[in-house]
């Protein structure tokens, strides 16, 4: 069977279509993540008794189980744990009548924030803590201190790490299609199965993951760049 450049040329509206769903599920949990593994790390590095140990565990779990299995999880487990808590476990609530996308979104959001947290833990942990002595010896409270000295070195260390996180839960983002949620690996699989051109579907929508990569990429060198200029580091 010939590659159908037709296909393409008619299929590339539809898949572009779906780019924004795919994008959204990279940002928001990515955002929402760090904001989430920021107060997690906290935790962590002061080690609040009780919630630095269950915070460990929710850790490992989200970084040891795949994203696949996280979402088949949510996806079926939500209506059975509604149902067990709300209706004495009484079926009164199935999958059909869940909203896929924000399963996908809380699903993703849990995940990024366990590993995002371990980033920013780590990032802080780089930090020479004497300069936190310091700052309390020159009057800074602990805000100040974490304001003006901590955090804007930890982002210098942490960014690499977070934008490789990113570029990774972009392509992650394609599980999604396994329960239903319409974004452009679901689109590509839909017009596949339509059509029977899986080969040309599956092409079409790696070109786009690659583009997405690729500007992603370049501007996050940009914005490396610019923050280490900001703190006088050599870029």
């Amino acid at each position: 069977m010939n590659f159908s450049w037709e296909f393409i040329r008619d299929n590339i509206g539809y898949i572009i279509s779906a780019a924004p769903m795919t994008l959204f599920l990279t940002v928001f949990p990515v955002i929402a993540g760090v904001v989430l593994g920021f107060g997690i790390a906290l935790i962590r590095i002061h080690k609040v008794p009780v919630l630095s140990q269950l915070f460990g565990l929710y850790i490992s779990f989200f970084r040891s189980v795949p994203l696949l299995v996280l979402l088949f999880v949510a996806y079926y487990g939500t209506p059975k744990f509604i149902n067990f808590v709300f209706y004495g476990g009484v079926r009164k609530l199935s999958v059909i009548n869940l909203n896929n996308t924000l399963i996908a979104i809380i699903t993703l959001t849990l995940y990024s924030s366990a590993f995002l947290s371990e980033i920013i833990r780590g990032a802080f942990s780089s930090v020479d803590m004497r300069q936190h002595e310091a700052a309390h010896a020159l009057g800074m409270t602990g805000f100040q201190t974490y304001w003006r000295i901590l955090i804007p070195q930890a982002i210098v260390v942490a960014l690499p790490n977070y934008f490789n996180f990113f570029l990774a839960l972009l392509k992650g983002t394609a599980v999604v299609f396994t329960i239903s949620v319409i974004d452009m690996m679901s689109a590509a699989k839909l017009q596949a199965e339509i059509g029977y051109r899986f080969i040309e579907a599956y092409v079409l929508v790696g070109v786009f993951y690659i583009l997405f990569s690729v500007v992603f990429s370049r501007l996050f060198i940009f914005i490396e760049k610019k923050q280490k200029a900001g703190m006088g580091m050599s870029v």
